[in-house]
């Protein structure tokens, strides 16, 4: 059977944070890749850069915590997201 592979394109303003607008390519619920952008602050931005790009391979329902824990290895400090907010915002597109 052929894997299922969607195409997400999902902005949304989740309690505690400001715009967040994310580019996703899924596989069978399993992140390929992702672009996450929106009126969020993160400093440094190389470190947010290289947190975004580990998210390839994280199953949705992981994305939250995956997205937190990878912002803290980094050492990147972040205004208006977190990872709750932008995990409900790719699964709303999905519903």
């Amino acid at each position: 059977m052929a894997a299922a592979s969607l195409r997400i394109e999902a902005t949304g303003k989740p309690k505690g944070c400001k715009l967040i607008r994310i580019s996703a390519d899924l596989e069978d619920g399993v992140i390929q890749s992702i672009s996450i952008r929106g009126d969020f602050f993160a400093s440094p931005v190389e470190g947010f850069d290289r947190a975004e790009q580990r998210l390839r391979f994280v199953p949705t329902g992981e994305l939250g915590s995956r997205f937190e824990q990878y912002l803290q290895e980094e050492g990147v400090e972040v205004q208006g997201i977190n990872g709750d907010g932008l995990e409900q915002v790719l699964l709303s597109a999905l519903i």
